[in-house]
């Protein structure tokens, strides 16, 4: 199955551009635990395997989500 990655796009929301753990370690309660998790929110995928990817920004936007409410 072909990856298919996404435009970033820039709101000028500091989380845009913050460093991708930092930001981890301040909506998640046990960061090692849920980017070791197969989560339905990244297509069945762990969030671990979205760093260093072109996927990337599918992450931040989740965290960024889950920092505004969205329950993950």
């Amino acid at each position: 199955m072909a990856t298919q990655t996404y435009p970033i796009t820039t709101t000028g929301d500091p989380d845009e551009t913050r460093d991708i753990e930092a930001l981890l370690r301040e909506v998640v309660p046990d960061p090692d635990a849920w980017m070791a998790a197969v989560n339905p929110n990244l297509g069945g995928r762990t969030p671990a395997s979205f760093i260093g990817h072109p996927d990337e920004p599918i992450l931040r936007d989740l965290l960024r989500a889950v920092k505004h409410g969205f329950v993950s």
